[in-house]
């Protein structure tokens, strides 16, 4: 018995097991969440799947002139933000199983194993078999559980980085061309991922330096790093395609010279680790750099979370989710400050030490179950009415969950009958440019203008409205004073869940609208060159 006990607390494939069932029990206590809560990024990048599946599958002559196409009609797309390699992907499974986000979020939950099952790899190999065990924590991580719930491209690129880090100690240490072309591979994926993801590249550069009289580079590495540079391709086209969005991402003297800059996400690793798993990971990396027989790999780690830190710090983007590539080192500096207290101890025996792994799971399990994910519903529900009611309609949408509604739309209009108008594009305009600090721009001055412009060149004799207590620019107001006059009759409301007071108010225009062929667009946020006369996209 107690080598059977023995055996399953040393085995890898329990081990594997065990990684793949937690982060399966974390996406069951949010089955309900549909992962497009997060408010702007998450429905798009739902959609920009949609996108780059139809631009595959169409190999359009003129890739911008379809990209501008498509957002005529669906103005929920964002291709040159984000590079194409995870689109790919969550179209090619639309395709087999359709558009819902709930695919799109499995395959975030995947990447979340993968990362479970490298974290465990990692402590096996550097530490022991036993300590294999720290994958499954890993998925009790607050931030692990947040955004293996949501749409985001931030869990994807932290598996990715992660196997960049594990192939890359590999190679340094054993030399072997196997391990260097799984490191570049894995380079040019998260790159291709997602470009904050490349800050792991400053990682292994950190390490090269701890090493660099063991490195060897000969003749065959550089002509496969040199390939794995053509991954940074879309880097140099996006920054052709959006260069206001560029600017806005590099930093100013102003933000290095600020101290919140350099403090940010050390005082915000709480949020991505929990307090318990922060408080275990520096006790061991303490006890580790203590230790003989554990100082490099504590090295190692503090390089990782120190370089990773350092690096997004200079950028002028901040959110606690960019580091989500901290929570593996993390969880490994935890796992060495228990190697560390073990033989300390006196309990290692087998069946002690499965109790003691059985105590930890429940735990981490009833931690987890603690995290709350938000959750945006209501928006399927006006989109579904809208496809009953008007199913070759023009609607004119307003509100900062457009980017929900417009997926919604989309996805239930295989054949590309229907179109989204925003008014942030028509009656004003309000969000970033060169910098984050938000710029506003209206086209109207009275609600007289709002009827105008809706009558002659919305084209939409829908209108639907996101009421809230404050609706913010000039032009949100006025739409919302338009909307009250003989002009307009409300048909429905539509409560919103998980957004504060909000509700979705569906007018519909008692006058004629007039047809609208083309339409004009430009993209203050990435570009100052303006699209003019452009047909939406048709099938």
């Amino acid at each position: 018995m107690r080598d059977a006990i023995g055996m399953c607390v040393r085995s890898r494939a329990c081990q594997v097991a065990v990684v793949a069932l937690a982060f399966l029990t974390i996406a069951a206590l949010h089955r309900q969440n549909d992962g497009l809560w997060f408010q702007g990024d998450s429905p798009r990048h739902a959609m920009n799947g949609l996108f780059w599946w139809d631009l595959l599958t169409t190999l359009p002559r003129d890739p911008v002139e379809f990209a501008v196409r498509y957002y005529a009609r669906y103005p929920a797309i964002n291709p040159a933000t984000y590079p194409p390699l995870f689109y790919f992907v969550e179209g090619l499974t639309f395709a087999a199983f359709g558009p819902s986000p709930q695919v799109a979020k499995f395959i975030v939950l995947l990447f979340g194993v993968m990362a479970g099952v490298y974290t465990m790899a990692w402590a096996r190999r550097w530490i022991g078999p036993v300590a294999g065990w720290a994958g499954p924590f890993l998925a009790f991580m607050p931030g692990i559980v947040l955004w293996t719930n949501s749409v985001m491209l931030n869990i994807p690129a932290a598996a990715l980085g992660l196997a960049v880090l594990y192939h890359f100690r590999r190679w340094s240490e054993t030399a072997r061309v196997t391990q260097l072309v799984l490191t570049l591979l894995f380079a040019a994926a998260v790159v291709l991922t997602y470009y904050q993801g490349g800050i792991v590249l400053c990682i292994c550069a950190g390490w090269a330096a701890l090493r660099w009289r063991e490195f060897r580079l000969n003749r065959r590495a550089l002509w496969i790093a040199a390939g794995a540079l053509c991954a940074i391709a879309p880097v140099a086209i996006a920054i052709a395609l959006a260069p206001v969005q560029t600017a806005r991402h590099l930093p100013t003297l102003a933000l290095l010279t600020r101290s919140s800059t350099w403090t940010f996400y050390w005082t915000t690793l709480p949020d991505v680790t929990g307090r318990p798993a922060l408080v275990a990971g520096v006790a061991g990396l303490i006890a580790g750099s203590f230790t003989a027989r554990w100082r490099t790999d504590a090295a190692y780690l503090a390089i990782w979370i120190t370089a990773l830190i350092v690096g997004l710090s200079l950028l002028p983007a901040k959110d606690p989710r960019y580091v989500l590539l901290s929570a593996p080192a993390f969880v490994l500096a935890a796992a060495i400050g228990l190697a560390v207290a073990v033989p300390h101890l006196g309990a290692r025996r087998p069946e002690w030490q499965a109790a003691a792994l059985a105590a930890g799971l429940a735990a981490g399990f009833w931690s987890a179950a603690r995290v709350q994910v938000p959750q945006v519903s209501g928006f399927r529900e006006i989109a579904t009415y809208l496809q009953e009611q008007a199913p070759r309609d023009a609607v004119l949408y307003d509100g900062p969950y457009d980017g929900l509604f417009g997926f919604y739309v989309r996805a239930s209009d295989p054949h590309f009958e229907r179109r989204v108008a925003l008014g942030s594009k028509l009656l004003y305009q309000d969000g970033p440019a060169s910098t984050f600090t938000p710029v506003q721009k209206s086209n109207v001055a009275s609600t007289q203008d709002v009827v105008n412009l809706l009558r002659t060149r919305s084209g939409c004799r829908w209108v639907a409205i996101e009421v809230t207590r404050n609706p913010g620019s000039i032009g949100r107001r006025l739409l919302r004073e338009a909307v009250a006059r003989p002009e307009f009759e409300l048909i429905r409301s539509f409560p919103i869940t998980g957004a504060g007071e909000r509700r979705v108010d569906l007018y519909r225009s008692v006058i004629a609208v007039d047809p609208v062929a083309a339409v004009d667009l430009g993209f203050p946020s990435f570009t100052n060159r303006e699209f003019l006369h452009i047909v939406p996209i048709t099938r």
